[in-house]
């Protein structure tokens, strides 16, 4: 037996898992990671992170010890857009500045007014213009101008999964979509290893600070000896470029199908399809073309906080621990399911909206935020708690359109992956406000961390592309209730009149 470690950083979890050579997770692990906010700050602690990967990783390997031996190939993916500073030892210089830290954004708007084509060169070339809000390249800025002795010293700008793979290999390495959101590449050309001199100059970024681009399929090299050693994985365990953990979960779904398409939801959601060429992005609905890990594109949409949202639902408003008394529980998801089951579709005629951070595709809109709609003296805590899921799925429905639009592709099935998947009820209403069929995954929380062992297969050779799209685990399949097509049709259409007509009054309290 062959077996691969796939690792996924994500912004509240290290996961990993042991994937042996028919894509079956065989054993997993998990550490959480917090985030430090304070306005537009939004940091971790990469030295904790890289210690939560070590002890999810001996987890594993200490409790398999056998299928740890036969480890040939490791990838690593990771939340991008968070950036951490090293230098030439690979010291870290910088918190890890994560996608939700808003600095730099001035410093991408002043490239707008000191070269009027940025915006139209930007898109042509990347597909994003410089607009900061989070984007790797923002904080790159913000470390240049605000914290000068760091962008000094600084010899890399890591994203998290190529910080993780310097730890592994001694080695700083990066791909095109490891380094997708310092938007400093060219996208037109599939796996290319350089940086766009255009970007750069634009930019006002030394390119002597970003690590070396390599290729996706790529090893970045083999364990060094001490770190084999504490980890219980071979000395000749072959690590291979990182990927994001949109392109690990684009793997893992299988939407190299065209009749496929994914969603993803743990903190965000994500839409992803497949296409082969990389097209405009849709500025209008904020939908775009990345490089996949494989040899396409993937069109990737987020949807915005997603699990996020209900986990506040959940923490602050269902088991609240406040001065009004404690109503906390071990485990705040553990009567979601009877809730769900317990409470007929349409939430009793509460309408929850989701932009708790603000909406992303296909309105973005920073200034929105959330809340219930049409609450009356007969709505109960099950029905917040199933309007908060109903109001997720119609946020995705709203979405889907645009991305059908974007990629020619109708949409006929769609594959959930992420946490939320582990609910059969979320899964059936996103059939039901969908009206298409869902299709859930075998320990659905380690998606990306499974598509990431999955990508080591194939870079090693067990596996051909062909292949992974046969190893996909499924669990259950959801079709839509027909019966509840009407009240979700009425809700919906409300959903999307709730967003224009709440917009002014978020814009003028938020702004």
């Amino acid at each position: 037996m062959t077996c691969a470690l796939g690792i996924d950083v994500g912004s509240t979890n290290v996961k990993t898992a042991l994937v042996d050579d028919t894509g079956q997770v065989i054993a997993s692990a998990e550490r959480r990671l917090t985030t430090a906010r304070d306005g537009d700050v939004a940091e971790q602690d990469p030295a904790i992170l890289w210690q939560s990967v070590v002890e999810a990783i001996k987890e594993v390997t200490t409790n398999n010890p056998i299928a740890a031996a036969s480890v040939e190939a490791i990838v690593c993916a990771s939340q991008y857009s968070s950036i951490v500073a090293v230098d030439s030892d690979g010291a870290l210089l910088t918190e890890l500045i994560t996608y939700m830290d808003r600095r730099g954004t001035d410093q991408c708007f002043a490239i707008w007014g000191e070269h009027p084509t940025a915006v139209d060169l930007w898109l042509d070339r990347h597909g994003i213009p410089p607009i900061g809000s989070g984007l790797s390249l923002a904080h790159i800025l913000h470390i240049r101008d605000d914290q000068p002795q760091a962008y000094a010293r600084t010899a890399a700008f890591l994203e998290p999964m190529d910080l993780v793979n310097l730890r592994l290999t001694g080695r700083v390495a990066a791909t095109q979509g490891t380094m997708f959101a310092s938007q400093l590449c060219d996208n037109r050309i599939l796996h290319t290893t350089d940086y766009d001199s255009e970007l750069l100059r634009m930019a006002g970024i030394d390119e002597s600070k970003l690590p070396p681009l390599i290729k996706p399929s790529d090893a970045v090299g083999t364990l060094l000896p001490e770190i084999a050693d504490a980890l219980g994985l071979p000395s000749n365990a072959i690590v291979f470029a990182g990927v994001n953990d949109s392109q690990a979960a684009g793997v893992a779904t299988g939407v190299t199908d065209p009749k496929r398409a994914a969603i993803i939801i743990g903190t965000t959601s994500v839409v992803l399809q497949s296409i082969d060429e990389r097209r405009p992005t849709d500025l209008d609905h904020d939908i775009l073309s990345m490089p996949s890990a494989l040899d396409d594109y993937l069109v990737w949409a987020e949807n915005g906080l997603s699990g996020k949202s209900l986990e506040h639902v959940l923490d602050s408003f269902i088991f609240a621990n406040d001065a009004l008394g404690n109503h906390s529980s071990p485990d705040n998801f553990t009567g979601l399911e009877s809730a769900l089951a317990e409470t007929a579709p349409g939430s009793n005629g509460v309408l929850f909206l989701p932009w708790l951070g603000g909406s992303l595709s296909p309105d973005s809109n920073p200034s929105m935020r959330g809340g219930f709609l049409n609450l009356s003296l007969d709505t109960t805590r099950l029905d917040l708690v199933r309007a908060a899921i109903e109001g997720l799925a119609y946020n995705i429905r709203w979405l889907i359109g645009s991305v059908e639009s974007y990629s020619g592709r109708p949409i006929k099935s769609l594959v959930f992956g992420g946490g939320a998947a582990r609910s059969a009820q979320w899964a059936q209403i996103l059939a039901d406000v969908l009206g298409t069929s869902v299709t859930t995954l075998t320990n659905p929380e380690f998606t990306t961390a499974r598509g990431a062992g999955m990508l080591a297969l194939l870079r090693v050779g067990t596996v051909s592309a062909s292949e992974l799209l046969a190893m996909e685990p499924t669990a259950a399949t959801f079709q839509p209730n027909q019966s509840h097509r009407a009240i979700y049709d009425k809700m919906f259409e409300q959903f999307v009149v709730a967003f224009a007509q709440t917009k002014p009054i978020f814009e003028a309290l938020n702004t």
